[in-house]
């Protein structure tokens, strides 16, 4: 093998990285294994030692992503003590975590049929507004007004996730101070 083909560290993950970024350079279609291990720089049979094929290769992308995504809105809600800002504090991770990780955002959302009642991160968010909001009201929302609150906030971080990423629509420079004022400013 050639010097420059050789590889060590975590091969799986830069698998991963790179079959992203030739996904959203590229597109799903024209992705195949041998062109995975091209942009990797590695042999074409080094991808199935960890993928048995395209398919499965792109099942560990989705869980790779989820499994990153899920554990940043985790830390989110485990890193607030002040239970009145947790929604709020759920919300700005979402929002930066796919500003740091646009690829992750155009992966799962352009080509992933999501179920939305039974995503990880979507359960996570529910679960944790829905606590958060039966404790401000005493219980007086009824289940289908909790859920439309549910269903706005995640359209409004999951939009503003979308929005961060198109150029010259927010301060980059100051993102997070523009994000937390954004969410601020609807009471989140």
């Amino acid at each position: 093998m050639k010097a420059d083909t050789y590889h060590h560290g975590n091969l799986k993950e830069e698998l991963v990285e790179k079959g992203l970024a030739y996904i959203d350079q590229y597109g799903l279609e024209a992705l195949s294994m041998r062109k995975l291990a091209d942009s990797t720089g590695v042999s074409p049979a080094a991808p199935y030692a960890h993928f048995k094929n395209k398919e499965a290769f792109l099942s560990e992308v989705r869980n790779y992503v989820n499994h990153r995504f899920y554990s940043t809105l985790v830390k989110a809600t485990e890193d607030c003590s002040d239970p009145s800002r947790i929604l709020f504090n759920l919300g700005k991770s979402y929002v930066l975590f796919f500003y740091e990780n646009p690829l992750y955002y155009r992966f799962l959302f352009s080509i992933e049929d999501i179920d939305i009642e039974n995503y990880p991160p979507f359960v996570l968010f529910k679960n944790t507004a829905e606590k958060v909001w039966k404790e401000e009201s005493e219980n007086r929302d009824s289940t289908s007004i909790l859920h439309s609150k549910v269903i706005a906030l995640w359209s409004l971080v999951h939009g503003l996730s979308s929005i961060v990423n198109m150029k010259g629509a927010v301060d980059t420079d100051h993102l997070e101070a523009e994000v937390e004022q954004i969410l601020s400013s609807i009471h989140v």
